[in-house]
């Protein structure tokens, strides 16, 4: 299937949607455009008589309640309403922390600059100050039906780490052994932007969102049984990242830099500027820095009339440089349509220096062991560009809007490995490389072009007083060739899928629910004789009770798949360390599975807490295994299905306010599971029960700093053949606001006790294998970041005597 001739295709029919829907609203709204009438008048407070400045004044009609225009307050409390059709109207004062003002209706006459003879007066509102004040100290997360949301942009982490590092603070997400983000313990899980798939992310997720600016993130939302809204992709849950958005007036931005141990150092700029209709934003993050990625392994294998040791020592040094861009504009056509349009650039550098020692022990043998030495330089250069556009419309109705997106992604990366066998050992690798004794063993090379193609459109219609129907429909393409150098294969992978949902949500008093419908085709091809295709339903149910204020029940179940994707089945892999490699398998097929959870959720004066109940059934699994390869004794790392995986989880999660200036929060889970992988397997059933924890400490000293320390621990935890040994560590943040809030200075030290290693056992009755990782995690980080614009105006705006401080709502 030609994707360029698809995506242009899908692309030219829904822009066509795009011009015909914007054309129809602007026609209808073209009257409100051009319209020669105006309102101006002056907003208060009512105690004092001073000004208001950024107060948002907006105008509707009064026959259908429709919003007309709207506009913000300036230094004086003016404001003034342009461009109005002769008709009647009544306007809304908003501003945080004062009662809403709402006007008596009045008429206005064709050509009329109609101005308001008195100021209009607003008040405190004592009570909803209260709450709010006690609400934005102590709300870390937010319980709403079918996920929890997390404010991450309040943590000191978020000032100077990586939105992995970030995400590595948030109860029931961790990081694996690669570095790779997991939720409840699997790796499973799909990441989105925005509530939208990112091409940006790639085939490898983990090393982006290690390089990409936590700063620039506003909230993160997990979503545990995802909804039929979202693609059925997926087993473990949903993490979607919220970015931050600037669309005040003028040039508004931050600049930064962050230097670390071991010659780690990044910086980045991100800026919006917006003049009339027009938004335009930008940012640009670079990175470079080394890190270790060692390992040892011991291996003894045993089977017929071999029983051999292998003691391996692998010193790695991962490189990772890039540069990040991105570019964009919205441009609001009127009050009920917005075009954007935005490209992303990513270059990407990176390098595997790796050596190797190999202790061979014939134990059968009086022998002595055979050491070999070995090195090997494995480069990566990756180029990405990323284009999006989206059209939102607003309907006259409140609620009701179209949304069209379109995305397109080109990857293409050049992937070079050599590979040397030497007798130094105690030589650097430039030695070692430029000596007489040092023999080339082989080298490889491989081209990887991945492009993906993504339309989406969704539609919301509100339904009487308190429902909500939504349905939607995605098409998406993926193709990867990869095109092996050495040899005269290649391998293509081609994805493609076909989703259409439809949802209802609403409620009845205390109790709300959401049902969602999502049916979905999709069809995998490789040119390894794979072919495979798939159509199913997959329902979710989203149900709540609020028995009070402070108290919630929710339940909720959804059903996914999960399909093998280009990793899975590629049988090409570098060579970097002969003795354990990954291979592809072509004879392995898409799996299902149920996820039902039940929580409770508790909000007390100083303290709220959830405890929830999880339960993951999954048929047919594709699980990864290890084996001893005949002949070569390699070890070997492949998929295949299981029979059958039970995974469960009782969770509790709580936080709480010891007093104005420390607040705690924490997370403990019991978890249960057991995997069965069925005939043909030289290994049997396991099941384990697990604990995991983790405690985050707070402290704003409102004139210095503020302090946050976590501690993670993680018992035994379950592998198809083995099992992972337990783990902890401690992370401390922490930020200072400087240059009378211009500035933020932060520092980051992670594993500070440097005890983050990974070590996992596995065996059968042919092998065992003990590897221990070194990733290097003790990092400090210290950062500067520099605010500049109209927004840094609007967050340093005075306390008001209730505490609150103000925003400027977005118009």
């Amino acid at each position: 299937m030609n994707l360029k001739f698809i995506y242009a295709k899908s692309a030219f029919i829904i822009i066509l949607m795009c011009i015909f829907t914007s054309h129809v609203a602007f026609s209808n709204n073209q009257s409100d455009e051009n319209g020669s009438s105006s309102l101006k008048g002056k907003i208060v407070e009512k105690q004092s008589s001073k000004p208001l400045e950024f107060a948002t004044v907006s105008i509707y009609s009064s026959g259908s309640s429709k919003l007309v225009k709207g506009t913000i307050t300036n230094k004086r409390g003016d404001f003034l309403l342009e461009q109005l059709s002769a008709g009647s109207y009544y306007f809304k004062v908003e501003y945080m922390g004062y009662t809403t003002y709402n006007s008596n209706q009045f008429d206005i006459k064709n050509g009329e600059s109609k101005i308001l003879s008195n100021p209009v007066n607003l008040e405190l509102e004592t009570k909803t100050i209260s709450e709010v004040k006690v609400e934005g100290n102590r709300e870390f997360s937010k319980v709403e039906l079918g996920k929890t949301v997390y404010n991450v942009s309040r943590s000191p982490v978020a000032d100077g780490g990586t939105i992995n590092e970030v995400l590595n603070t948030l109860p029931r997400l961790s990081v694996d052994a690669e570095g790779g983000i997991q939720f409840r313990g699997s790796s499973d899980v799909k990441i989105l932007i925005d509530g939208k798939i990112s091409g940006l992310l790639g085939m490898n997720p983990a090393e982006v969102l290690n390089g990409m600016s936590a700063h620039d993130v506003d909230r993160v939302e997990i979503i545990s049984t995802s909804s039929a809204r979202y693609d059925a992709t997926g087993a473990g849950g949903i993490i979607n990242i919220i970015m931050k958005k600037d669309r005040v007036k003028g040039f508004n931005g931050s600049v930064a830099a962050t230097v670390g141990t071991k010659d780690k150092k990044s910086g980045g700029f991100n800026g919006n500027y917006r003049t009339g209709k027009v938004n335009f934003f930008g940012s640009y993050n670079y990175k470079d820095d080394w890190a270790g990625r060692d390992y040892n392994v011991q291996r003894e294998i045993q089977k017929e009339d071999v029983h051999t040791l292998l003691l391996e020592n692998a010193d790695v040094d991962f490189g990772n440089r890039y540069h990040i861009g991105k570019m964009g504009l919205d441009y609001l056509i009127n009050d009920n349509n917005t075009l954007t349009f935005s490209t992303k650039y990513q270059d990407v550098l990176q390098n595997w220096n790796g050596r190797y020692d190999y202790t061979r022990t014939n134990v059968v043998s009086s022998a002595m062991p055979t050491v070999d030495y070995r090195l090997s330089a494995v480069d990566l250069d990756l180029q990405s560009w990323v284009y999006n556009a989206s059209f939102m419309h607003k309907f006259a109705k409140k609620g009701e809007t179209l949304s069209i997106d379109l995305a397109y992604t080109d990857n293409a990366a050049d992937n070079s490995g050599n590979y040397w066998e030497h007798s130094y050992r105690d030589l650097s690798i430039e030695e070692i490389i430029a000596s007489e004794a040092v023999t080339k063993l082989s080298s490889d090379y491989y081209k990887t072009a991945r492009k993906e193609a993504v339309a989406q459109v969704d539609y919301v219609l509100p339904v009487g007083d308190k429902g909500k129907f939504e349905t939607g429909y995605l098409y998406r393409n993926n193709e990867i060739d990869y095109k092996v150098g050495s040899l005269t294969d290649d391998f293509n992978y081609e994805e493609n899928i076909h989703g259409l949902y439809a949802m209802y949500s609403g409620s009845k008093g205390k109790f709300a629910y959401e049902l969602g419908l999502r049916a979905e085709y999709s069809d995998i091809n490789t040119n390894k004789e794979f072919k495979d295709d798939y159509l199913d339903l997959f329902p979710s149910v989203h149900l709540s009770y609020q028995f009070s204020d402070k108290k919630q029940w929710q339940l909720a179940y959804s059903r996914m798949i999960y399909r093998p994707n280009s990793g899975m089945l590629n049988p090409f892999q570098n060579l970097r360390d002969p003795e354990n490699q990954r291979l592809g398998v072509q004879d392995i097929e898409a799996y299902y599975n149920h996820n039902i959870e039940m929580s409770m959720a508790f909000d007390r004066e100083k303290a709220s807490y959830k405890t929830t109940l999880y339960v993951n059934y999954q048929k047919n699994l594709i699980n990864q295994y290890r084996f001893i390869e005949d002949k070569t004794n390699r070890s070997i790392v492949q998929y295949g299905n299981f029979d059958s995986k039970f995974f469960s989880v009782l969770e509790f999660e709580g936080s709480t306010k010891l007093n104005k200036w420390w607040s705690l929060s924490g997370y403990v889970a019991g978890i249960y599971e057991e995997t069965k992988p069925g005939e043909g397997y030289n290994f049997g059933t396991r099941d384990m029960w697990e604990v995991t924890g983790k405690v985050t400490s707070v402290m704003n000293f409102k004139k210095w700093f503020k302090l946050q320390a976590s501690f993670r621990y993680q018992s035994e935890i379950l592998v198809a053949q083995g099992k992972y040994q337990n783990l902890y560590y401690v992370d401390l943040g922490l930020s200072r606001k400087v240059l009378k809030g211009r500035g933020r200075l932060s520092f980051t030290a992670n594993d500070i006790f440097n005890t983050f290693r990974f070590k996992v056992h596995t065996s059968d009755p042919e092998f065992y294998n003990k590897e221990i990782k070194y990733r290097e995690t003790q990092i400090a980080k210290l950062s500067f970041r520099y605010f500049f614009g109209k927004r840094y105006r609007i967050m340093r705006a005075k306390p008001k005597k209730s505490g609150m401080r103000h925003s400027e709502n977005d118009i």
